[in-house]
């Protein structure tokens, strides 16, 4: 009953404030009848762009999903990215034009067609090369949608961010989309192999996801009791692609982002029917399959997806089962308004081996049953994005020690942005969520806490050549009062390739449920962690086929939640805010098309993180390289990690690794394909150092391993 009077309360305020926004929008100015198409977006202009990118890769295509859009984002896949984070779904005809907007000036140059011949083409055509020679203008520079909650390109964007595409998907095997971001930029995985934990860490800040947030198409996901995330229940089944923030984004996605945010942004179908059987067998007996339907109709489209993925594990009881089902609804009410539902269900059960523990238990197993939905309703308009979304994240876990419990999360993001004033974009919204949990064994009980708060950013372009944005949040938390999280960053473009960048922000996180009530040292006057980033970059394109980049950072975190013998016992031990974390670094990429058919990616890590080198690690550098021609399509990705410990202070150094993975394609017919991976071709042995909730250490990972697999798309 308490949780439908909570449920029923937030949408109730949140329904009155999106009815006030859907009143207040109209008295904003609306563009003109008898305004033209902007010269970015007209028709002939995207063909030409289009054709000249075709003929650069004449001989060459990919037997996997290729950038075809100007803005390096496919149409189906434009149509994820407006449909993830709260943003507008936009019809698919008017998708890869409208995107490009990415900046405020570009959206308001968006208009109606005008039917005036001659004159009007002439300065169409001449406005056309201007923008051509403008910073902002990038053929192939990819969307995101994290970084704002808006689409925006990369170079535009002040924070860090990283975007793996669906081809850079296609490139490395990974069971679980986590795993995907292995060869990111300042991000390390702390995995117990293919199958199991997929711990992400953006600049040495994790924590089994309660420092970082995770989200599926905007909507966020975690563990309503510990805050963390459970990174079995992300099997890489209707994956589009993924977006990371690298360092705070407090002001979009509050006490989420201390450290960073990825967004996994799934497949939207387009126009006619989807059918996809991904099928494949391979060491130490794993089993995979994956069934994915879709259909895409003039206002309706839907996705279906199902799951299994079974393996006896590289490690004596390490045998893993895991059922995902997903789904999504899109109804599209006018070219304004749309409406989409979405969700999933996993059933998983993962046994863990027992060698991190000093007196190992009898068994070691772990059996999740989680569900996530929400329902987002958008209205997009060429000077206005407006986007509620409603969702819940829920789940059942039952563990060999005998932990067993049940959780809930309710929230709700209400968001609205406006570029009806010359070379500005503002966002306002508001959040809220409701979480609790219940324990049915040792400790016995049910606990609640609740948080929410409103956001402002704004975006200022000066003659396309200077970008600055502001934004702040303040942040209510039933537990230990409010919060301010401001940020403040900048973009100044030295030629059409050069740009340098630099932002200042705060992030924060709330204490968890189990910080607070659950355990002996628990403490109910806890207060949020607190961390500022300072950072500078540099994006260079160069030889008219590369692109590198370079952040430099600097974090200091203060009242970091830390286990500490309590002065007035009992307990022994308390947990109290008297934490700090300190960490400078360096991340570069650099990526490029060597040849027709051939790409390069490239990034390299440098991580200091002070005292507090427990399992992270200070080198890490990486690489893919993709073939793609004709039927064929190869991939090689390696990975090297250096500078690398179990304890704090640079203590039990592990020893550096070289992984090396192959993978290969072959295109029989349009609905036939079938492919090998090669993982660790050089089996290499090495550990991951992991902390799982019941011990922490060096985890053996697998040594060589070979999978065979068929796609079929009836």
């Amino acid at each position: 009953m308490r949780h439908l009077e909570k449920l029923l309360s937030i949408l109730l305020v949140s329904g009155l404030i999106f009815l006030l926004i859907i009143h207040v929008a109209p008295a904003f100015p609306s563009p003109q009848k008898d305004q033209q198409v902007a010269p970015s977006q007209s028709k002939e202009f995207m063909a030409q762009v289009k054709s000249k990118a075709a003929h650069s890769n004449t001989g060459c295509s990919a037997g996997t999903p290729t950038d075809d859009s100007t803005s390096g984002v496919p149409a189906s896949e434009a149509e994820s990215l407006e449909t993830s984070s709260g943003t507008t779904s936009i019809p698919a005809q008017t998708q890869a034009n409208d995107i490009q907007a990415s900046s405020p000036s570009e959206k308001k140059q968006k208009k109606t067609t005008s039917d005036k011949p001659n004159k009007k083409e002439k300065t169409s055509a001449s406005a056309e090369e201007e923008i051509a020679r403008s910073p902002q203008f990038r053929p192939h520079e990819e969307i995101i949608v994290t970084a704002t909650m808006s689409p925006l390109q990369v170079k535009n964007s002040t924070v860090s961010t990283s975007v793996v595409t669906p081809e850079k998907l296609a490139a490395t095997n990974v069971s679980n989309a986590l795993n995907a971001l292995l060869y990111e930029p300042g991000i390390f995985i702390m995995r117990t192999g293919d199958f199991g934990r997929s711990d992400v860490e953006i600049r040495g800040l994790g924590q089994r996801g309660q420092r970082i947030g995770v989200m599926v198409d905007g909507r966020p996901e975690k563990m309503g009791i510990f805050g963390c995330v459970v990174t079995q229940t992300f099997p890489f089944d209707n994956v589009d692609r993924l977006e990371v923030v690298r360092g705070p984004n407090s002001v979009f996605y509050g006490s989420d982002a201390l450290g960073g945010v990825v967004n996994i942004i799934t497949h939207t179908p387009g126009r006619g029917l989807e059918n996809e059987i991904v099928s494949s067998y391979g060491s130490f007996n794993t089993r995979q399959i994956n069934l994915r339907h879709g259909a895409g109709l003039k206002k309706f489209k839907y996705y279906l997806t199902f799951d299994h993925s079974q393996s006896d594990g590289h490690l004596t009881n390490s045998a893993y089962r895991g059922d995902s089902f997903t789904g999504k609804t899109i109804y599209q009410f006018s070219e304004k308004w749309a409406l989409t539902l979405s969700g999933k269900y996993y059933d998983g059960l993962k046994h863990e081996p027992t060698i991190l523990f000093p007196n190992p238990p009898a068994e070691n197993w772990f059996d999740y049953k989680r569900g996530a939905a929400d329902l987002t309703l958008t209205r997009h308009s060429d000077l206005s994005d407006l986007s509620f979304k409603f969702y819940t994240d829920f789940g059942r876990h039952r563990f060999s020690d005998g932990w067993n419990s049940r959780d809930h999360v309710y929230g709700s993001i209400l968001k609205y942005t406006f570029s009806g004033w010359k070379n500005n974009q503002l966002t306002v919204g508001t959040d809220y969520r409701y979480l609790d949990g219940e324990s049915f064994n040792f400790p016995v009980g049910s606990w609640h806490r609740s948080e929410g708060g409103f956001f402002l950013y704004d975006q200022f372009t000066f003659k396309q050549k200077l970008i600055l944005t502001g934004g702040a949040r303040l942040n209510i938390d039933s537990v230990y009062g409010t919060v301010f999280a401001p940020s403040a960053g900048l973009v100044f473009f030295l030629t059409e390739n050069t740009s340098l960048r630099a932002l200042a922000s705060k992030g924060f996180r709330s204490p968890q449920l189990n910080e607070l009530y659950l355990f002996p040292s628990s403490n109910p006057d806890l207060k949020a962690e607190t961390l500022w980033n300072y950072e500078v970059g540099l994006n260079q394109h160069f030889l008219q086929r590369f692109d590198f980049g370079l952040t430099l950072f600097t974090m200091r975190g203060e009242n970091f939640i830390e286990l500490r013998p309590n002065p007035t016992p009992p307990p022994m031990y308390r947990l109290t805010n008297i934490g700090t974390y300190r960490a400078k670094g360096l991340e570069a990429t650099l990526s490029g098309q060597l040849t027709d058919c051939l790409k390069l990616m490239a990034a390299g890590t440098y991580l200091d993180p002070g005292a507090n080198t427990q399992g992270k690690a200070g080198q890490k550098y990486d690489l893919i390289l993709i073939f793609s021609r004709g039927k064929l399509f190869q991939a090689a990705s390696a990975q090297y990690v250096t500078d690398y410990y179990a304890g704090n202070n640079k203590t039990q150094k592990l020893p550096s690794f070289f992984l090396l993975n192959y993978k290969i394609e072959w295109n029989f017919t349009r609905y036939l394909s079938a492919f090998l991976n090669l993982d660790n071709l050089l089996n290499t042995k090495y550990q991951i150092y992991v902390n799982l909730s019941e011990a922490a250490g060096p985890y053996p990972m697998p040594g060589r391993a070979v999978y065979v697999g068929l796609k079929i798309k009836p």
